[in-house]
């Protein structure tokens, strides 16, 4: 088994594979007749020497003279090779299956395939631990082999997966050539139906987006879906699963106006009756929403919005994921289902109470921003009462992009003209809606800000475990704040990391030798962004302010100036559209192309949803124009 494996940089056992290189160096393992484990060893060997910081390290640690080491490294490599080339491929019987690929690399990189024959190229690739998704990462292999290859991938329905992750780009994998797409989508379609088919990968298939090197047809799509839903009702049926769900009730007698008990991944809310029937005026019963259902937090940014950091390691890795797939963690989705049941159950007892939430929106639009921010013809109609569902959803939705382009041309203009708004027939996309104020959102834009965030935050840095202090901390930034800790007690890889962090001068040693922040106001900024993706600039303090125009001076964030922040216009896409995200909703195309479902159920569902995003554009533009308000001053 070879002992040295090359991860990366900052992989967490980088630093016990480096320990390993300074006991083979100090043993002279150079030195002794090789077999092909020590040549996979070395050949991970040159790959740490090459950085710096490890080299720096590795010599301070044994006195060697590296560029002679390397020198002769090569030069051993180069020996071996050249005795073993003609039985090169005989080798793999002795090379342990962690070491796979760095057999195949060193295949390729030394262009020892040019002496293999197809059959025993294939021979090597029906063995048990070659599987095809590491041979397809090697283009040269992939190139000179190509029919051996194709074959290979035909002969087994599950390589489907392969090719599904290939063209969604989940890793950079190579075909061969003489592979056409007719076979290749014939592959998929067996694999629909094979007996080890992988649920998520059939998300995949029936979310597979155009132009990605491959147009899956609509039929094969609609039998993947179809499985699975087989596969779902298999998991349910045997009671696996996480129990989550909402209750909420309007109680009489309760005092509060409202309290909130959870139980595991069960929410109780309970809202006072009393309270709602006695504050009846638009005004409070708009705040409801910030101040009891919190559908933004205390910085008026949308609480819903799926965020970078939501998904747990697990979840991530059993879950389709690309730039087409709006990431539905349980996190996500358990918000959703609070926002959901709020939405529904708020507007069914406002009825009751002879309030309609659709004459609220035509009340904000048409008297409150009047009243309060002197802006005239906004208009915005609401379905009726007596209409059906899918009457209301045809309805409602054309008026979303009504706002947003009433919106777009108060701000380009200064008033809302609406013959000019008729001139034009084209939606408004979310990105391009605008804001009143400049240095709207904060968004990190470096390596710096990564970097930063990945050693401070991630429970994968590998800085902030300590045996001492056991497993109680989270990430670094817990064990600083929560606990007195000195240099000593870290291990040499855990310092060679954190060296970064005193560099940009982010920790220092305290007087004591304690390891502290430097400014504790850059670590949260950091931390917000890393939790919540964006800062929304004008909604913190005067303090805070400064901090942030500080790292953009350097151009560690920039700023964008939108009515929603980036995370915010991807909530928006994926429910009214399938052009960023092929798992979203489509509700707007649905009902305008009428691909909808004849589904009374399903038209309620879905006019509860469109209310609830209108919800949230009030939210948005009330907050715009407040902040523009408060800080008119600074505009003159």
């Amino acid at each position: 088994m070879s002992n040295v494996k090359f991860y990366s940089e900052y992989d967490m056992a980088c630093g016990w594979e480096i320990d390993k290189i300074i006991k083979k160096i100090d043993e002279h393992a150079i030195e002794t007749d090789w077999f092909i484990s020590d040549l996979i060893d070395f050949h991970n060997i040159i790959k740490y020497i090459a950085i710096k910081r490890i080299a720096d390290y590795i010599v301070e640690q044994t006195g060697i003279d590296i560029k002679e080491y390397q020198k002769k490294i090569k030069q051993k490599i180069g020996q071996f090779i050249g005795e073993n080339k003609s039985n090169f491929i005989l080798l793999y019987d002795d090379v342990d299956f962690m070491d796979t690929e760095d057999f195949l690399e060193i295949l390729e990189n030394f262009s020892i395939y040019e002496g293999i024959s197809e059959d025993a190229f294939k021979d090597l690739l029906n063995k048990e631990y070659v599987h095809i998704y590491i041979v397809l990462k090697f283009k040269k292999l992939i190139e000179y082999f190509d029919a051996v290859v194709r074959e290979i991938i035909l002969s087994d329905s599950r390589n489907a997966e392969t090719i599904i992750s290939k063209y969604l780009k989940e890793s950079q994998l190579y075909l061969p050539l003489s592979l056409t797409e007719e076979e290749a989508l014939s592959l998929i379609d067996d694999y629909i139906d094979s007996p080890n088919v992988n649920i998520n990968d059939l998300r995949k298939i029936v979310n597979f987006p155009p132009s990605k090197g491959i147009n899956i047809p609509d039929k094969i799509k609609l039998h993947a879906k179809r499985k699975a839903k087989e596969e779902e009702e298999k998991i349910f049926s045997k009671g696996t699963g996480i129990e989550s769900g909402v209750s909420i009730s309007y109680p009489m007698d309760q005092d509060e106006v409202i309290s909130i008990n959870a139980d595991g991944n069960m929410v109780d809310i309970k809202v006072s009756r009393k309270w709602l029937e006695e504050n009846l005026d638009y005004p409070t019963l708009w705040n409801n929403f910030i101040y009891l259902f919190y559908f933004v937090d205390d910085r008026f940014r949308l609480v819903f919005a799926s965020k970078k950091n939501d998904m747990s390691a697990l979840e991530y890795a059993m879950s389709p994921n690309g730039g087409h797939i709006y990431n539905t963690s349980f996190a996500f989705e358990f918000r959703e289902m609070i926002g959901n049941a709020q939405i529904y159950s708020y507007t069914k007892v406002l009825s009751v109470l002879g309030v309609r939430l659709e004459d609220m929106i035509e009340w904000f639009f048409q008297i409150y921003v009047k009243k309060e921010f002197k802006i005239n013809d906004f208009i915005v109609k609401m379905p009726s009462e007596d209409a059906s569902y899918f009457e209301k959803c045809r309805t409602i939705l054309p008026e979303i992009d009504r706002v947003f382009k009433q919106y777009n041309v108060l701000i380009e203009d200064g008033e809302i003209d609406q013959e000019l708004i008729q001139m034009s027939s084209s939606s408004v996309k979310n990105k391009d809606i605008k804001s009143l104020n400049e240095k709207k959102y904060v968004y990190p834009s470096s390596k710096w800000c990564q970097t930063a965030s990945y050693l401070l935050f991630s429970n994968q840095s590998g800085i902030f475990y300590l045996p001492s202090k056991g497993e109680k901390h989270k990430n670094f930034m817990d064990l600083i704040i929560k606990e007195k800790v000195t240099r000593n007690e870290f291990k040499e890889y855990q310092i060679q990391r954190m060296k970064w962090l005193f560099d940009n001068n982010l920790i220092r040693e305290s007087d004591d030798s304690y390891i502290e922040f430097t400014n504790i106001k850059i670590i949260y900024v950091l931390k917000e962004l890393y939790y919540r993706d964006v800062l929304s600039y004008w909604n913190f303090s005067n303090e805070i302010k400064k901090v942030i125009d500080n790292l953009a001076s350097r151009s560690y964030v920039s700023f964008e100036s939108t009515l929603l922040s980036r995370n915010e216009q991807d909530y928006f896409d994926f429910y009214l559209n399938k052009t960023k995200f092929t798992n979203g909703h489509d509700l707007r195309n649905r009902y305008l192309h009428g691909t909808n479902s004849n589904d009374e159920k399903q038209y309620e569902a879905d006019y509860y949803s469109i209310l609830k995003l209108i919800v949230i554009i009030i939210i948005k533009i009330n907050d715009d124009l407040c902040i523009k308000e408060n800080n008119s001053g600074l505009y003159d």
